[in-house]
């Protein structure tokens, strides 16, 4: 009998320990030349930080005077036990971009794709696989689901810009998306073998939206996006969600978040649920002004603030998440007053954020679904699984 609870009580302890929670809020500096001042003697953060479904990668433009314009920076566990984020250089532009949802891809703004192991490995010497999709500043790609070796659906989606007179405006048009056919060669390289669009967008919804869109993001699986419509009929500044139709041209809208936000950014849609969104915008939380990064729940219509009120951050507007659900977001912080300023990554549990455990704790039906935490077993396993796709 004594030897059976052992074997139980082993048996609880390694269930314990898989089941570990991940930190509520970890803070991952930047390392090596990312650190380096600009000549004004700033740290560059970079803007329009990308994140990967693992949360090993983040792809950000405007890096500084002592980098590429566009680094990968990669989250990695240095000699001593702690994290940290270094810089890989590459010969990008700015605001190039990853392909969302799988990551197989990174984008220049002129279509070239590139594979993250590449850019790891090569850097600035890497080559492109292909060309293709559409082209330009701010444009976004994402993955379509059940792809295979032969067939992968990317479907890109434009900022909206048009030419007026010797001018090329952003801001100003329809709102355009192409998709294109991509297939994996014999020696593993990529090549595209053909491609439908570009399509102008949202005809059909103009009575109601108008026909200007700005900060357009699309979602993980490249069947919805959000925008902030220029010239609503209700005339009111909120962030919507669209989804795509059928014939790649009309759109419907799905959601509105009441609220006006830099980029929404979609998270990976799980458990038969909708993907919610994370944003960096301002709200009252217990009755206290928080600015900083948000998560919209697309299932209960309802925003959370995720974050840290313990230190003095100031958060990027391209905030991201990962698979397994952390938030990831660039940042500057502090953590006293009198305390240096440090740069670098900020990985939140949004299951840990206190409003989060404030409304589990007051309207424990509609929580139900919410887990304790995101445990370290959950992050390995998403880990694992994205390094297959990365190739190393």
């Amino acid at each position: 009998m004594k030897s059976a609870l052992c074997f139980f009580a082993i048996l609880c302890s390694v269930g314990a320990a898989s089941a570990k929670c991940i930190p509520a809020n970890e803070y991952i500096p930047f390392v090596g030349k990312a650190t380096k001042p600009n000549s004004n003697g700033m740290i560059a953060l970079g803007m329009y930080s990308r994140i990967s479904p693992d949360g090993r990668f983040v792809l950000r433009s405007f890096s500084g005077d002592h980098l590429s314009a566009v680094t990968l920076m990669e989250i990695f566990k240095q000699p001593n036990g702690q994290k940290g984020a270094r810089a890989y250089e590459t010969d990008f532009d700015n605001e190039a971009f990853p392909v969302q949802g799988s990551w197989r891809f990174l984008v220049d703004i002129d279509g070239s794709h590139y594979l993250v192991k590449d850019i790891v490995t090569l850097q600035k010497d890497a080559r492109k696989q292909f060309r293709g999709g559409i082209t330009g500043f701010y444009t976004a790609a994402a993955e379509k689901p059940g792809a295979s070796d032969q067939s992968i659906q990317i479907r890109t989606l434009s900022w909206p810009s048009e030419r007026v007179g010797d001018q090329l405006e952003q801001g100003v048009g329809q709102l355009t998306n192409e998709t294109i056919y991509v297939r994996k060669n014999p020696d593993k390289s990529y090549s595209k073998y053909d491609s439908f669009g570009p399509y102008y967008m949202c005809s059909n919804i103009q009575k109601t939206e108008g026909m200007t869109y700005s900060l357009p993001m699309i979602s993980t699986d490249g069947t919805e996006f959000s925008a902030l419509p220029q010239n609503p009929a209700d005339r009111k500044v909120s962030m919507r969600v669209y989804k795509f139709g059928a014939d790649n041209k009309s759109c419907e809208k799905s959601d509105d978040l009441n609220v006006a936000t830099s980029k929404a950014i979609f998270a990976i849609a799980q458990n038969g649920k909708k993907a919610p969104v994370v944003f960096l915008s301002g709200s009252t939380v217990d009755n206290r002004p928080a600015y900083g990064i948000h998560l919209y729940d697309r299932d209960l219509k309802r925003t959370f603030f995720v974050g840290d009120r313990a230190k003095r951050v100031s958060a990027d507007s391209f905030p991201g998440m990962t698979k397994d659900g952390r938030v990831v977001y660039g940042a500057r912080w502090r953590d006293c007053e009198a305390c240096p300023e440090t740069l670098g990554y900020v990985i939140t549990d949004f299951y840990q954020a206190e409003d989060v455990k404030r409304f589990k704790e007051q309207h424990p039906d509609q929580a139900k679904n919410f887990k304790q935490c995101i445990t370290e077993e959950e992050v390995a396993k998403v880990e694992a699984e994205q390094s297959v796709l990365y190739g190393f």
